[in-house]
């Protein structure tokens, strides 16, 4: 009589009015995009002690990029009339004489070095006020360089600009920057005739450089950091520079001789402005190495899965 009998169906629990329902279930879909995104996270964690990883998020964090090709514009509106001016006070030895050094500098021959020629000749006509002119143009220009490179090194560090005396600072380490480029390439020239003096000159460039960028650091930081912190960067950026420069000897008279047959004289002042914008990339990535090695303060930055990735949004209640 008991087995005949129906079971007893189990009552289902009452209502809650204010429990929250379960979440719907994700797609196949949206678990792979999640399970990617942890993934990835989890490797950005594991990464982040390496000095690499954290070169490229002070590089983020400080608009790298930006800086890099506003030093490259500022650097050729100040490397112009720059050229300009020191081509006018050679003009007594020659009215070549400014373009014949560049066209040595830059191993360049033929028609390009006709083209250098072209661009730089000293009018037969010229007078002095125009030298004049181009003494203040390339005054303003300069400070501007500078300060924005100032900036640059401030925002690497995390530190805030300090008016008036950091304009100071910087200005003299612009006049120690040039007056050393002047030095080093007098003594790289004495060194061309000796035996193993690419190798020598390559050697005597790290020495000077690392001098010359212990010095410049601690100007354009204002001395706000020891020069303990500041050697190792100082060590880095001498290398790279001399790395540099070898590389500029290889590439540029390619990218000169190139854009010359391509667009004539204006072909000049594109490949000038090329490798402008390379050096003021260098310049940003050295500033952000020195900072990371020297120990300065982590920078904020965004994390790399957002929130409504990595976890399911919360339903409302109804």
């Amino acid at each position: 009589m008991n087995a005949d009998r129906p079971a007893a169906e189990t009552p289902e629990p009452p209502l809650d009015a204010n429990a929250e329902p379960s979440p719907a279930p994700l797609s196949l879909h949206k678990r792979l995009i999640r399970t990617g995104a942890e993934r990835g996270a989890d490797l950005v964690a594991r990464a982040e002690p390496w000095l690499a990883v954290r070169c490229l998020r002070r590089f983020a964090a400080i608009g790298g990029r930006d800086r890099a090709l506003v030093l490259g514009g500022q650097a050729f509106t100040t490397l112009i009339p720059l050229l300009i001016v020191v081509a006018a006070a050679t003009s007594k030895q020659g009215p070549t004489a400014m373009a014949d050094r560049l066209a040595t500098r830059f191993h360049v021959t033929g028609a390009s070095a006709q083209a250098i020629r072209t661009l730089f000749e000293r009018p037969p006509g010229a007078t002095g006020a125009i030298t004049i002119a181009g003494v203040v143009v390339t005054l303003f220009s300069l400070l501007s360089l500078t300060r924005y490179l100032q900036r640059t090194y401030e925002a690497a560090w995390q530190l805030p600009a300090m008016g008036i005396r950091g304009t100071l600072n910087g200005m003299t380490a612009t006049g120690v920057l040039v007056a050393s480029l002047l030095v080093l390439s007098l003594l790289v020239g004495l060194l061309r005739n000796v035996p193993a003096g690419s190798a020598l000159a390559f050697l005597l460039r790290i020495v000077v450089n690392t001098a010359v960028w212990l010095l410049l650091q601690r100007l354009l930081l204002s001395r706000r950091v020891s020069i303990r912190r500041l050697l190792p960067g100082s060590v880095v950026i001498a290398a790279g520079s001399a790395l540099l420069t070898l590389y500029s000897a290889l590439w540029m008279p390619r990218v000169i001789e190139s854009n010359a047959g391509q667009y004539g004289i204006i072909g000049i002042t594109f490949a000038l402005l090329t490798w402008l914008i390379v050096v003021g990339f260098c310049m940003v990535v050295a500033a952000v190495i020195s900072a990371e090695i020297g120990g300065a303060p982590k920078v904020q930055h965004r994390p790399l899965i957002p929130q409504s990735q990595s976890e399911p949004p919360a339903q409302q209640s109804g």
